[in-house]
């Protein structure tokens, strides 16, 4: 019985401290010049955590990923935080005909996967993630933002443009219970 209560708790202790798994990490690392590499989650590969490139203006800030969506694509994800108490969630939208991927000719278009909006206080959070099909291994991924992509009342976004390069490197996987 003292060996049973033992092993539990040593298995509860292993499971809310966490797993560390050294691995190696194919991803799409975020080009210096492009805006500032930030964490996309707070748990997740370590050596590699800044995996998302954003970009910070007055009253708005711009979060973009791009991934492997293991269905032989790569997913792109844009996140665009407003803090303008004057504005309401019907104030703010994005023009998709303002977003670019560079890609080889003959390629699908870019397709919105999912949207999301959602009004916190005196923040906005507006998301989209895009869909670029058949891009198995991209080797650079550049999503270019054209002026007024995102509309906030009477302001339009400034032009951005976002570079990943896709890179496999050593890292370290952490995950728990906590994450």
């Amino acid at each position: 019985m003292k060996l049973k209560m033992m092993l539990l708790s040593g298995a509860v202790m292993i499971g809310l401290s966490g797993c560390v798994i050294p691995t190696d990490r194919t991803y799409y690392k975020p080009e210096p010049g492009f805006g500032e590499a930030v964490s996309s989650q707070s748990c997740g590969y370590q050596r590699t955590k800044l995996d998302a490139l954003q970009r910070s203006f007055d009253d708005y800030r711009v979060k973009v990923k791009a991934e492997k969506d293991g269905r032989n694509g790569v997913t792109i994800s844009v996140s665009a935080t407003i803090d303008n108490p004057k504005l309401d969630i019907n104030d703010v939208a994005f023009d998709l005909t303002k977003v670019q991927v560079n890609q080889p000719a003959g390629r699908d278009d870019l397709a919105v996967q999912y949207a999301f909006q959602q009004q916190t206080g005196e923040s906005i959070w507006l998301s989209r993630t895009f869909l670029l099909p058949d891009a198995p291994l991209e080797q650079v991924i550049e999503l270019t933002l054209k002026p007024g992509a995102i509309i906030m009342g009477d302001t339009l976004s400034e032009e951005m443009v976002f570079r990943f390069s896709l890179t496999t490197t050593f890292d370290v996987l952490y995950f728990s219970i906590n994450c």
